[in-house]
């Protein structure tokens, strides 16, 4: 074979298939981080009653996020096609961003469609259930993908314990949404209601919330063998993108910012827990801990959800902080026990799922 052979575009592909595959992912999974900064940012803008037309900031945001991820997903397919070994073991992969890149693309015209007809539109309106659904697909199969890439290829560097973090924030966050939508009373419009019933919400809120934060930090802790660490950085830039993106543009609490990043502690005291002791009662432990905060971890969009149904208050944006704190006491009452157990819960089933991710068996 000669070296201009050896070098084609053909002989290219196949060599570095597997790379180009988790470029892809590393894409999608980037992509789907910037979707879901744009749509926490939206969020805020309709609580905020701002201006709202398609071609808002959060909307390009979001919608270069969805651009992003298209691309990654067509990288993931040229190389997934031309991959020689390990083929089977990303095509779980790359089906669940097919499908998921269908309903964000198919999301933008959709979401133009509604708001050319019906003008600000709610939180669970059929083109944003889309696009969320769209999203949480998306950032699963990035996920798998780099998972099981650096599974294969036997990374352990310091580059593969931020790839893992690129991996596991964008599904947090996503996941955020998806529980938001169906929890928060954001959806009723002019035309339109929407709103989930109140204690339903509620019980999706107590119970999904505290399971999604400990699921997420205790994975990316399994999928990195363990690292300390990993979850204080996590923990860290979930509080960082949240903060900016629903606390800081309210000026009404942007001073409750440093006292929302007060939830760093528990990240890094978990961290810290699971450093002197990896057993499985450690993680139990942890689990719960991570489970207990997440009417702390949800500032300030949470309380919407528990005033309907303990107080009833008309809440304006700047009266956020004190219904907040009013609620604290009972939140807690109620709440704390469903949210230890399901993050226990949580702690157990990610076992399961970081064993089905990185393939145990390899």
């Amino acid at each position: 074979m000669t070296i201009s052979e050896s070098k084609t575009p053909q002989k290219f592909l196949k060599v570095h298939s597997d790379q180009i595959f988790l470029l892809g992912s590393i894409l999608t999974s980037f992509g789907i981080l910037l979707v879901t900064v744009g749509g926490s940012w939206d969020i805020t803008n309709h609580l905020l009653n701002k201006p709202e037309t398609f071609f808002s900031p959060p909307h390009a945001l979001l919608y270069l996020g969805v651009t992003i991820s298209l691309v990654g997903v067509i990288l993931s397919l040229f190389g997934w096609k031309n991959l020689q070994n390990f083929k089977e073991l990303y095509s779980i992969s790359l089906k669940i961003k097919l499908i998921g890149i269908s309903l964000l693309i198919g999301a933008g015209p959709f979401d133009f469609i509604w708001h050319s007809n019906f003008g600000l539109d709610g939180f669970l309106s059929p083109p944003h259930l889309t696009l969320i659904t769209g999203m949480f697909l998306c950032s699963i199969g990035g996920m798998i993908g780099i998972s099981r890439y650096l599974k294969i290829n036997n990374f352990k560097n310091t580059l593969s314990n931020y790839l893992l973090i690129l991996a596991v924030l964008p599904v947090w966050l996503s996941g955020t949404g998806m529980i938001s939508s169906l929890s928060l009373p954001f959806s009723n419009t002019d035309y339109f209601e929407f709103n989930p019933e109140p204690t339903f919400a509620l019980l999706i809120a107590t119970l999904a919330f505290p399971f999604l934060i400990s699921l997420s930090m205790l994975l990316v802790f399994r999928l990195s063998n363990f690292r300390f660490g990993m979850m204080s950085i996590l923990g860290g830039l979930f509080l960082l993108i949240y903060s900016l993106t629903a606390i800081v543009p309210n000026f009404a609490i942007l001073d409750s910012t440093q006292f929302y990043m007060l939830n760093l502690i528990p990240f890094v005291i978990s961290d810290i827990i699971l450093l002197l002791n990896k057993s499985r009662k450690s993680l139990i432990f942890v689990g719960g801990l991570l489970g207990s905060i997440f009417y702390m971890v949800y500032y300030p969009y949470v309380m919407y959800t528990f005033n309907e149904v303990l107080l009833g208050k008309l809440v304006s944006p700047s009266l956020i902080y004190f219904v907040y704190f009013e609620l604290i006491e009972s939140v807690l009452m109620y709440a704390v026990i469903p949210a230890i157990l399901m993050g226990i819960f949580a702690a157990i089933i990610s076992e399961k799922f970081s064993k089905k991710i990185l393939m145990s068996k390899l």
